[in-house]
């Protein structure tokens, strides 16, 4: 079908989709239902083409996730009384319920939203307004180091399913497909109903204990580490975010898990998560568009080729998403995302990639974290500040510098990290364009100006030097977002 061509998707992606699809059609026809599975240009003309050769049936559609595809499915319903569209159940926020929770507010905060659903759902509450432990965040007690993550020692890897033949089939034929990313070789992402409830009793058992204190350490060469890779199955329907959410729960109440790790969880996915998806739908269409910074720079080469950079903290998370079409969301953020704003990245050729490389990235979850958390690309709607760092943040927090080519510590000269000098002139560039940046950017501006003049022209000329040696990409590929 056209979707499936729509983006360069990572091969990976293709197969868990696909895979996941077939497993379901043939577990429904084992329970002794009629199933029609067809292939069109589009999910409408699929239907469309099954109501012309059944005129006396109708179809019941489940609210889809992204735009595109609903408005396509939207005009079908209209054109058409048979179809009949129901509201999405794989969320647990409803997007009216959002809508009036957005109404009135010209900026957005996860944290409000999050504390509403705690109250709402009755997750990790003592009583219905006092949460677990006094405390609604405890992200201040999460933030151990690469260091410290070393001496903890890794976890034993996600469960893993290796593909069996309906599996194996659909790797073939997303082989036979040109002009996609990755490789089908290694997967081992769950494609069923059992296989995912398998992985999360994998994670609630080996690996959220410590998931808190270490969700923001990274490691070269891991990456999942003490994370639960659930995303991959949650966002294609085999797992439900409030099951998830209540096997954390239950952890920690029966003292198997810390509240740090399990509120940290629980908040990745009834804040986060579901907030991500209000705010799509609340801001879509023209959400695709926002554009703070106005920057226009093409996604340089490196995304697509990481061995043509010899900055290792992006070459090996960017080579792990082409290896897994998979990184946890600290190298999603603090370095995929961070690297683009310094370099002036367009946001949705950013969110293009995103959507294209990563198997748990659909267009609802993507946009909003790339273009509104990641770059900032909504002058502040969605996050209270742009995520943007030096190399401190990044030596201190994992371990590519220590084998980077690259000093962390130097600001100018041959043997500096780009991203320190990309970093302050950033800065400067907010401070010379008097841009709005929220009131937690005040402190590193106000460091801004210890740096003396004569140092910060130096890193003004570097940072040209190196944006004008930034080769962009060379994939020819075509995105077309609304194929449905």
């Amino acid at each position: 079908m056209a979707k499936g061509a729509a983006l360069p998707f990572h091969r990976k992606k293709l197969v868990l989709v696909l895979s996941a699809l077939r497993h379901f059609r043939d577990e429904l026809r084992e329970a002794g239902y009629e199933v029609h599975h067809r292939v069109g240009a589009s999910y409408a003309d699929g239907i469309r083409d099954w109501l012309r050769d059944h005129p006396d049936d109708r179809v019941v559609v489940q609210q889809p996730t992204e735009w595109g595809i609903a408005q396509s499915i939207g005009t079908l319903a209209a054109e058409d009384p048979r179809v009949e569209i129901r509201p999405d159940q794989r969320f647990l926020v409803s997007r009216e319920w959002f809508t009036k929770w957005a109404n009135g507010r010209t900026l957005f905060r996860m944290e409000d939203f999050y504390r509403a659903q705690r109250k709402r759902l009755g997750i990790l509450m003592e009583t219905p307004t006092t949460p677990a432990g006094g405390t609604w965040n405890l992200d201040a007690e999460n933030r151990k180091t690469a260091t410290a993550l070393r001496k903890r020692g890794l976890p034993s890897p996600p469960l893993a399913f290796p593909p069996d033949a309906l599996t194996r089939e659909v790797m073939a034929m997303v082989d036979a497909r040109p002009d996609h990313w990755g490789s089908t070789e290694g997967f081992d992402y769950p494609v069923t109903r059992m296989q995912a409830l398998a992985a999360l009793d994998d994670f609630i058992k080996h690996r959220l204990p410590d998931f808190g204190p270490f969700e923001d350490a990274m490691l070269a060469g891991e990456p999942v580490l003490y994370h639960s890779r659930l995303s991959v199955a949650m966002n294609i329907g085999l797992l439900h975010p409030l099951e998830m959410v209540q096997a954390a729960e239950a952890a920690w109440r029966a003292g198997h898990a810390p509240l740090q790790s399990v509120e940290g969880f629980v908040r990745q996915i009834i804040g986060w998560r579901e907030y991500v998806n209000g705010i799509y739908w609340h801001q879509m269409p023209s959400y695709r568009k926002v554009n703070y910074f106005g920057f226009t720079r093409a996604l340089p080469r490196l995304y697509w080729e990481p061995e043509v950079t010899d900055m290792a903290c992006l070459r090996d998370t960017i080579a792990t998403v082409r290896e897994h079409a998979y990184a946890h969301h600290i190298p999603r953020l603090m370095i995929l995302c961070n690297f683009a704003v310094l370099t002036g990245v367009s946001p949705g050729a950013l969110s293009d990639w995103f959507w294209a490389g990563f198997a748990d990235a659909m267009e609802w979850v993507e946009l909003p974290n790339v273009v509104g958390m990641g770059t900032f690309g909504d002058g502040g709607l969605m996050a209270s500040k742009p995520y943007v760092s030096s190399a401190n943040y990044i030596n201190r927090m994992s371990d590519h510098c220590g084998g980077c080519r690259y000093n962390p510590k130097e600001r100018t000269g041959a043997d500096a990290c780009p991203f320190n000098y990309l970093y302050w002139t950033f800065l400067d560039d907010i401070r010379t364009r008097e841009l709005d940046v929220g009131e937690r950017m005040a402190m590193p501006l106000r460091n801004l100006e210890r740096i003396p003049e004569a140092e910060l022209a130096a890193m003004h000329v570097e940072r040209e030097q190196f944006l004008a040696a930034l080769e962009p990409e060379r994939t020819g590929w075509v995105f077309r977002h609304d194929e449905g």
